[in-house]
């Protein structure tokens, strides 16, 4: 599996693992907060229109005790008594005694003339018979104006009250302090930019609205209001890019004004806001937990996938050699089987050839001894031949397991000179330099010195054929104890071996030799052996940098029993 094999199925993994999940956190996160919002929201209008319903409450008792202040002097005092200054000043003086709402105080016959007056103004003698207020009283019997400005050219109101009495009618009249309603009216504060003021039905204001707006100055939101008669509700002005509130209206109880209550969004769902900011952060926050959580599961979960693969294309290629290797051992026995019959027949021979040599010695038969001398060297070199044809089917039989292994002690120090002396006089034809770097204090090993002389016989011809042509070839032994094992490193500065053919490096029959030149059968009987003794080997190699052959060799063969030879 290559790097984008492994990115794709890492890829793949985080798809399929974080899909659904974050698809179901994001449902269930985005549900909760539009609930909690709208909850939230309903609960915030809800404490306003609590706040404005409990001021609209203070408001109306502060009009209902004005109304009883002059309807109980009215009910208790006659005209006569009214009209007398000093009477008027004590009653106005224990008025406000009681609430300094009240500004001033006046009495007026039925013609409208200003009777009698307390206050800062020289109202008295006045007639008002032509004024707005003055026919609304004299109509309704109560009445409560706007803010005017009248003969004292300044915003205020009035209470006024009708009485009659007897075949008289007159009137009382009480201007109410601006500035001490306008306190009342702003006396709420709701977080920093919640404010409270009154306007009448045509949308004039009738006390100071705190973030800009004169009393008796049009207010330019009146158009938005939404003015129900009998109840208190709430509700939200303004686009969502341009400055937006929260609204809470309801009317007065005795007279034609509203209440208004308002508050900057912003400000009002501000606590709203910051606990949403906190859930966000947090959705965020887990959900790059979960990402990196994931895809580190992805990566180790792609890394596990990866290295599962490796393994089962090593197995594969393990199973593909073994077989191979089954295939050639049963070769091999049946081929040494084959052979062992004619050698036999032909060191049968050779005795017969040597007893008669020996009898015609005896018997002095031939004169010629220098042609008896090369007889004789021709019998004993065949000898050395079948014999060494021996060796190579017993070789073969061993690596065909049929044979059991002589183990013997092997002090690989010693040994591996011993072997790099068969192929020195072939690489110093071809020009190599062999480099040995043998660490003298290796312990022994117990091994089959046969068939290790096998595997680094194959090993350095192979490196040999490596530095065929080239200039300044170099092989490099190295052994050396690495745990418990005994490490020999091959290493040539060669041709080396492409990429593809490392994979097929130890099957059975794979040679990059020319044909004629190589039966592919060496690097198989030397993977063969090295894992029939217990050991292993790798190889690492790079196009016309060389080659590295690793062998790992153990204290002693595994499931062997020791026969030392």
């Amino acid at each position: 599996m290559d790097s984008n094999g492994f990115k794709q199925i890492r890829r793949v993994i985080l798809r399929r693992v974080l899909l659904v999940p974050v698809i179901i956190l994001l449902l269930v996160c985005g549900t909760l907060v539009y609930y909690f919002a709208n909850y939230s929201q309903q609960q915030v209008a809800s404490e306003l229109v609590r706040i404005a319903s409990d001021h609209r409450r203070l408001i109306d008792q502060f009009f209902s005790e004005r109304i009883s202040d002059l309807q109980f002097i009215s009910s208790n005092f006659n005209f006569n008594t009214l009209r007398y200054k000093s009477n008027l000043a004590t009653i106005f003086y224990q008025l406000q005694s009681g609430s300094k709402a009240f500004f001033d105080l006046g009495v007026f016959d039925e013609q409208g003339n200003h009777v009698a007056y307390v206050g800062l103004y020289d109202l008295a003698g006045k007639n008002y018979a032509q004024t707005e207020w003055f026919k609304a009283v004299k109509e309704q019997g109560l009445y409560i104006s706007d803010e005017f400005l009248g003969y004292r050219n300044i915003p205020h109101f009035i209470i006024a009250i009708k009485r009659v009495e007897g075949d008289r009618t007159w009137y009382i009249r009480a201007t109410i302090d601006t500035f001490s309603f306008n306190d009342l009216v702003e006396s709420i504060r709701v977080g920093k930019t919640g404010e409270a003021y009154i306007v009448n039905r045509q949308g004039i204001l009738q006390t100071r609205r705190r973030s800009g707006g004169k009393v008796m100055e049009t207010d330019e939101d009146y158009a938005l209001y939404q003015i129900d008669d009998k109840e208190i509700h709430s509700f939200v002005t303004g686009g969502y890019w341009g400055q937006r509130y929260l609204y809470v209206i309801g009317p007065l109880k005795h007279l034609q004004w509203v209440l208004v209550v308002r508050q900057e969004i912003g400000d009002a769902y501000a606590p709203l806001t910051r606990a949403i900011l906190v859930a966000i952060f947090m959705i965020i926050a887990g959900g790059a937990v979960v990402l990196v959580m994931t895809y580190i599961m992805a990566t180790g979960l792609a890394n596990q996938l990866m290295v599962s693969d490796m393994e089962k294309r090593q197995m594969r290629t393990q199973l593909i050699i073994a077989g191979k290797l089954a295939e050639v051992g049963e070769m091999s026995a049946g081929l040494a089987h084959e052979i062992n019959n004619p050698l036999q027949v032909m060191k049968s021979e050779r005795t017969l050839i040597e007893d008669i040599l020996s009898d015609i010695e005896e018997n002095e038969e031939i004169h010629d001894q220098e042609n008896l001398r090369l007889i004789k060297d021709s019998v004993n070199q065949i000898g050395v031949q079948i014999e060494r044809c021996g060796q190579i089917t017993t070789g073969l039989l061993r690596f065909a397991r049929k044979t059991e292994s002589l183990m013997e002690q092997v002090k690989v120090q010693d040994f591996l000179p011993q072997v790099v002396g068969m192929i020195e006089q072939r690489a110093r034809v071809e020009n190599i330099r062999i480099v040995q770097k043998l660490d003298p204090d290796l312990p022994p090993i117990l091994s089959d010195p046969n068939q290790l002389q096998q595997v680094f016989l194959n090993l350095l011809n192979n490196a040999v054929y490596a530095l065929r042509g080239k200039d300044l070839g170099e092989i490099r032994i190295q052994a050396f104890q690495e745990n418990n094992n005994i490490t020999v490193t091959v290493t040539d500065n060669g041709c080396g071996i492409s990429p593809e053919d490392m994979e097929k490096l130890f099957l059975p029959f794979f040679t990059t030799k020319p044909v004629g030149q190589g039966t592919g059968l060496g690097l198989s009987a030397v993977y063969g052996i090295l894992k029939g003794l217990g050991g292993d080997i790798t190889v690492s190699s790079e196009l016309n940098v060389g080659t590295v052959f690793t062998v790992h060799l153990p204290p002693e063969p595994p499931g062997k029993e020791e026969r030392i030879g």
